[in-house]
């Protein structure tokens, strides 16, 4: 698989050179979601595809666009996927329909200079399940805040919060060293979904299992 990737990504990249507007087009390569663990490893990330921790999360981003974005520079402000719409659409200079909600914010401002701030709060994620993943992930939520993550399991009501600077395998919970923290980012993460009318899992899922 990885290596059909490859001759694809190459085969696109070749193409744009020989139609010569290599220099002027936005390559994108990134993935959905962490690898799945029981084929491969996310070392030193926890979990994978179906979870919230990391390893299921934080996935590859390269973007290359000749003509607007520096080479080989790394950025450590977190995105998502949902970011690429709006951030095309700036990069296009086309204006979103008004009508139209955005879930992301543009990041071009990041891909030119890897050192501009987001000017987003938090990152959240939204995950309800109406029955047990076959892949072992649990009906839940999350937020990032900065360096800080909060989970929490819908079926159990348990939290787990990391610092992921120290700890980017998400190895610590500190939920018990920092309650206010977990409190501030649980009223953020309820806000956040309250906003976007975030579905949660059926009920009845829920009696089931208890």
């Amino acid at each position: 698989m990885l290596e059909s990737i490859d001759d694809g990504v190459g085969k696109i990249a070749a193409k744009l050179e020989e139609l010569g507007i290599a220099e002027n087009t936005i390559l994108i390569f990134t993935s959905d979601n962490g690898g799945e663990s029981n084929v491969t490893s996310n070392a030193p990330l926890r979990g994978g595809k179906s979870e919230l921790y990391e390893g299921g999360i934080r996935v590859p981003l390269i973007v290359r666009w000749p003509a607007r974005v520096p080479k080989k520079i790394v950025s450590e402000v977190p995105t998502m996927n949902t970011d690429f719409y709006p951030t095309l659409l700036e990069a296009a200079e086309v204006k979103a329909d008004p009508k139209q909600k955005l879930d992301g914010i543009s990041t071009l401002a990041n891909w030119k200079d890897p050192k501009s701030a987001s000017e987003r709060e938090f990152l959240a994620w939204h995950y309800p399940l109406d029955r047990h993943h076959f892949l072992g992930g649990v009906s839940g939520g999350a937020i990032r805040a900065g360096d800080w993550k909060l989970i929490e399991h819908f079926d159990t009501g348990e939290f787990q919060l990391y610092s992921l600077a120290d700890d980017p395998s998400e190895s610590k919970n500190l939920v018990s060293e920092y309650p206010d923290k977990v409190i501030e980012m649980k009223a953020k993460l309820v806000l956040w979904r309250k906003s976007v009318g975030a579905q949660m899992a059926d009920p009845a899922f829920e009696a089931e299992k208890e």
